[in-house]
């Protein structure tokens, strides 16, 4: 039963993990506290549905719209809502109090044109795997292997790669990128589209794993950016330990208490860190006038 829940748990940080990884490699890079990105969360499954489920697209087909039509719905969000905002030099809490209010306004418009109800992306019964005394549905094991292979490819990329260090100059020192004659917008986009792909990856794998309403964007994000922050702001690899071990603490939350607590041991763990360890697991102390750049 302990393994079971323990496998179920990792499963269900995976997912958190890819919605984390976007979330944070947008904040990181931007400083934007993204809470449209639940509602980005929310559309590409909802995307998906119409495309598979009402249009009959071959999986792969609509698995692949969803996420172009994902990736430039998230530069179409920096343009309207974000770069305006910047441009009037408005502070964090305006721009992140006008991402919830565009949450707000697209997760109304999903429910008024699908429904409240849930709706079931793949019906019948899942094949499952066998692993030992674990069992895993096939939605369930494509999760965790997605995960990996996003995870080993970005983390190529933003390490590896030019373009990766241009992201990493960005989050440090945005000035410098000006100087250096790179148009920091060209980087927005590009993170915004990477990071909102990343949500509708880990949004369809849900969807198609235990259905979708129109309500799962905020539990998504708030669990992406309670990720981030325990696992370290400004780290890759503290993102996604950080929703492995969401994970797997509200699954045993599962076990020992009530799956009502989850939402409950989500936000006792921020606590505890922001108490104990705020600068995440993987994070390093920072002087007071470095916080301050």
């Amino acid at each position: 039963m302990l393994i079971q829940l323990l496998a179920n748990g990792i499963i269900s940080g995976c997912t958190y993990a890819l919605v984390a990884l976007g979330f944070g490699l947008i904040y990181n890079t931007t400083r934007t506290f993204h809470f449209a990105h639940g509602a980005i969360y929310t559309l590409s499954v909802y995307l998906f549905y119409t495309f598979f489920n009402l249009w009959k697209f071959p999986l792969l087909a609509a698995f692949i719209l969803a996420l172009i039509l994902i990736a430039m719905l998230g530069i179409l969000v920096d343009q309207i809502l974000y770069i305006p905002l910047v441009k009037r030099g408005s502070s964090l809490l305006i721009q992140m109090l006008s991402s919830l209010g565009f949450y707000i306004v697209l997760v109304n418009l999903i429910a008024m044109i699908y429904g409240n109800e849930t709706k079931v992306l793949s019906p019948g019964i899942q094949p499952t795997y066998n692993i030992g005394s674990v069992i895993l549905t096939r939605i369930q094991v494509a999760t965790g292997i997605t995960f990996v292979l996003l995870f080993v490819g970005l983390a190529i990329i933003l390490k590896k790669t030019n373009l990766g260090k241009l992201i990493r100059a960005m989050r440090d020192n945005p000035q410098l990128i000006s100087v250096l004659g790179i148009n920091p917008r060209k980087i927005r986009l590009l993170v915004f589209s990477i990071g909102s792909a990343l949500a509708a990856f880990a949004a369809i794998l849900m969807g198609l794993d235990v259905g979708v309403d129109p309500n799962i964007g905020m539990a998504a994000i708030l669990n992406g950016a309670v990720a981030v922050i325990i696992g370290g702001i400004g780290n890759f690899e503290g993102a996604a330990l950080g929703a492995l071990l969401l994970g797997i603490l509200q699954s045993l939350a599962i076990w020992k208490i009530s799956s009502r607590w989850q939402e409950a041991i989500t936000f006792l763990v921020l606590i505890l860190f922001l108490l104990f360890r705020p600068e995440g697991i993987l994070g390093k102390r920072r002087r007071i006038e470095e916080t301050a750049i």
